[in-house]
């Protein structure tokens, strides 16, 4: 067989199949690259694996990423230009950093990490149950570096958007759990008041009766505006996984025909309002969340990069049935720092 000059892998005139350096060896390392591709993409599609503490693996084999069934591979590679020379990181803490209050394993040093190599840092949060003060302290006790001033919560976002959209307006909050210190210039009153301009809906839990809920239908049915702090449809607690006011939200604006601003994630506002404090461009941050929807693939949309966690409310299934594929996608947060590792350029 005669073979062009330098030529290592078939006759003369057919290219040989290329793939990734670490496989460019020798004769047949176009078929040893498909056969090494294909076993990833199978690890890949058969998607994490329980580990039994409520928290996903990736199976073994796996690059990391996972397919849903029918989904082509390349499709799910990471969009390597929208993370490169990362200065920011957003976290979301339940189920990133913690469960039901509790650390994660590895949380503390990968955060601490993050913090050590010089990046900015913001806790951004749809929690509705704790003010960022108490947050920041919560996670301080537990050894996490954080200052009530790295913490941007839903219901100090919903402060801001009410003083700029409905100033001086009468407002119902309906929410379980006391925030009003992160609420301060909002005049609130009483779900039974009468003259409610605004209709305030937070977090879910014991609040949320059957009375309370018809009584928000009632104020929307007379005019009301409706603001939702979030639209999560569940979290997770060390008890499982909760009903949270997403579920609410949609049955009061299909009963009462009305569409809730919202003002946490995955509102845009939020997360430009999170690079605002930190002085950082959109390109040049990550938002590390354990919701597929709003946390990573609304933080993509804003153009920032995205990487999901397999632990907290992380479900195979609801990323298989996502309108788009995360950046990245990594066991728990105690792997951001090797990826950050290998997505920040070498000074």
């Amino acid at each position: 067989m005669t073979r062009s000059p330098g030529h290592r892998g078939g006759p003369r005139g057919r290219r040989p199949v290329r793939g990734p350096r670490w496989c460019r060896r020798g004769p047949g390392r176009g078929r040893t690259w498909r056969r090494a591709y294909e076993a990833e993409a199978a690890a890949d599609a058969r998607g994490p694996v329980p580990d039994g503490t409520g928290q996903h693996r990736a199976a073994p084999g796996s690059t990391g990423m996972i397919l849903p069934a029918g989904r082509r591979t390349r499709r799910y590679r990471p969009r390597m230009g929208a993370v490169r020379g990362v200065r920011a990181v957003l976290i979301d803490v339940d189920g990133v950093l913690t469960v039901s209050w509790k650390p994660l394993p590895g949380a503390v040093e990968a955060l601490r990490a993050v913090r050590e190599a010089g990046l900015g840092v913001a806790l951004v949060t749809n929690t509705t149950s704790r003010t960022r003060a108490s947050i920041a302290a919560t996670l301080a006790d537990a050894g996490f570096p954080v200052e009530a001033g790295d913490v941007l919560t839903a219901p100090a976002a919903t402060a801001a958007h009410l003083a700029e959209r409905f100033p001086g307006a009468r407002c119902a909050l309906l929410n379980s759990g006391d925030v009003e210190e992160d609420l301060a210039g909002v005049n609130l009153v009483g779900l039974d008041a009468d003259g409610v301009d605004v209709v305030v809906l937070g977090g879910a839990g014991p609040a949320f009766g059957y009375e309370a809920l018809d009584r928000v239908f009632g104020h929307l049915r007379r005019g009301a505006r409706l603001v939702a702090m979030h639209r999560n449809l569940y979290w997770r607690t060390d008890a499982g996984l909760r009903l949270d006011a997403g579920a609410f939200l949609a049955g009061l604006e299909a009963a009462a025909r009305v569409t809730a601003e919202v003002t946490g994630k995955p509102s845009p506002a939020f997360f430009a309002a999170a690079l605002g404090r930190l002085g950082a461009g959109a390109g040049e941050a990550l938002m590390v969340g354990d919701d597929v929807e709003s946390d990573v693939l609304a933080a993509q949309r804003a153009g920032i990069g995205g990487v999901l966690v397999r632990t907290g409310k992380f479900l195979p299934e609801a990323l298989a049935a996502a309108d788009g594929a995360p950046d990245h996608v990594v066991d728990s947060f105690a792997d951001l720092p090797a990826l950050l590792a290998r997505l920040r350029p070498v000074r």
